[in-house]
């Protein structure tokens, strides 16, 4: 079926993925917001998480996910490429 040129399908296909980001969004939100709260909190469970999250984030050394980081980057340009090129076809 083609409604105004475009097909039942690819409507379904938009709307669907519309709505999906955008309540994966809500609940990632919604779970930060949370944590924030959690760790704000003055109890001993929350200063010592507070504690365990810095030190965590310290730890973290960019340079070892350098390589992670170029090779992701250069999968999304590839899946942009291909995206872009099945829309002009």
């Amino acid at each position: 079926m083609i409604f105004g040129g475009r097909d039942l399908f690819e409507f379904w296909r938009l709307a669907l993925t519309t709505t999906c980001c955008i309540y994966a969004a809500v609940m990632m939100a919604r779970s930060l917001w949370r944590l924030a709260v959690f760790l704000s909190g003055a109890d001993r469970t929350a200063s010592m998480m507070r504690s365990y999250v810095v030190v965590q984030i310290m730890r973290l050394r960019l340079r070892r996910f350098t390589g992670e980081f170029v090779r992701i980057g250069s999968w999304l340009v590839i899946l942009a490429a291909v995206l872009y090129a099945h829309t002009r076809i």
